[in-house]
């Protein structure tokens, strides 16, 4: 467990819908991103206190819904599977210019 965070590779498995908005596949998608494991509640998009177990960092502007989930591979070469709690967007000082999205799961 790090509380800074280890430089990992994830892949992120980005949800295909049908027509009527169901979950009909995932599209696994590999990034570069920081995984801190560390447990804290935090309140998701439905304004819930919920207990998130990581938080995925990842740089730029990310396409990221709530049905997506991420792979990790920690330091123990265990794979782990976060699903999505909350998505956290931080943007440049005084811009629209988004830094990093941050995921917690």
């Amino acid at each position: 467990m790090s509380l800074f965070g280890y430089p990992a590779t994830v892949t992120h498995y980005k949800v295909q819908t049908d027509n009527w908005n169901r979950v009909s596949g995932y599209i696994p998608e590999v990034k570069s991103a920081k995984v801190v494991e560390e447990q804290k509640e935090i309140k998701n998009g439905q304004g819930e206190e919920v207990q998130s177990i990581a938080e995925i960092h990842l740089e730029g502007v990310q396409d990221i819904s709530s049905n997506d989930y991420f792979e990790y591979v920690n330091a123990l070469g265990k794979t782990i599977r976060y699903d999505v709690k909350h998505i956290e967007i931080k943007k440049e000082m005084g811009t629209d210019d988004v830094k990093k999205v941050i995921v917690y799961a």
